[in-house]
């Protein structure tokens, strides 16, 4: 086997806690390039942990920090983000419903995971529980964010938010139209309760006229990241 490393297209300094170091992003950024008719000048992230990948992104397409959307609810945080960045930073839990929620929050400081980005709305199966904080935090659904700040459309949207990707994009409603390209993770096995799978999402998305542009399989394939595109940002269904 031949390994390549490719150089990273930007460089970033993230958080010293941040789960990466947002190349992984380069991809994602790559495709968009090669296969939309469009260039990205807004990036939402739900689920940011310290907003490496938005950051990552932004630089790729050179986006001002202005047109850059967070939202990250562990409260620690979203207090860093807010430190190491001007985006558009909201503490809130996307989800597809609204009103208050208890919010599992990974102890930054003592986890024996040594992972901040494992936060969730919802009860983990595989995780014990003394690795978390439950926080109250507030619950929005995107289609009414969208509405309220008259957001006109949204470029580039990544979801990381373990458990509740299903429930993130069900809240967008009728103005999942707006989005043109979605990066999302996927199970195929529930670590959280009440988790959807990656069938469900898939099948969401197709219905939505969103097409597989990009599937990557985890080694153990039991998770995926998959970048989807709306047909009609598409240059061309035949690449």
């Amino acid at each position: 086997s031949i390994s390549v490393r490719k150089k990273p297209r930007v460089r970033i300094k993230p958080h010293r806690d941040a789960v990466s170091n947002g190349t992984s992003m380069q991809v994602y950024v790559e495709m968009v390039e090669k296969f939309c008719n469009f260039i990205p000048k807004n990036i939402f992230e739900i689920g940011a942990n310290y907003a490496q990948d938005a950051e990552y992104l932004r630089k790729s397409f050179n986006i001002n920090e202005n047109n850059v959307f967070v939202f990250e609810p562990h409260p620690q945080i979203f207090k860093e983000i807010k430190k190491l960045y001007n985006f558009n930073c909201y503490d809130q839990a996307v989800s597809n419903e609204e009103g208050r929620a208890n919010f599992n929050a990974i102890d930054i400081e003592n986890n024996e995971y040594k992972n901040t980005g494992i936060s969730s709305l919802k009860n983990g199966l595989t995780t014990d529980n003394n690795n978390f904080i439950s926080v109250e935090v507030e619950m929005i659904r995107m289609d009414k964010f969208i509405e309220i700040n008259n957001i006109k459309e949204i470029d580039f949207l990544k979801i990381d938010v373990e458990g509740v990707n299903y429930e993130v994009l069900e809240g967008f409603g009728k103005e999942i139209e707006k989005c043109k390209v979605i990066q999302t993770e996927g199970e195929y096995k529930q670590y959280w309760e009440g988790q959807k799978l990656y069938n469900d999402m898939e099948n969401y998305l197709k219905k939505k006229d969103f097409l597989l542009i990009d599937f990557r399989l985890s080694n153990d394939g039991i998770q995926s990241d998959s970048l989807w595109i709306q047909k009609k940002y598409l240059k061309s269904l035949t690449c």
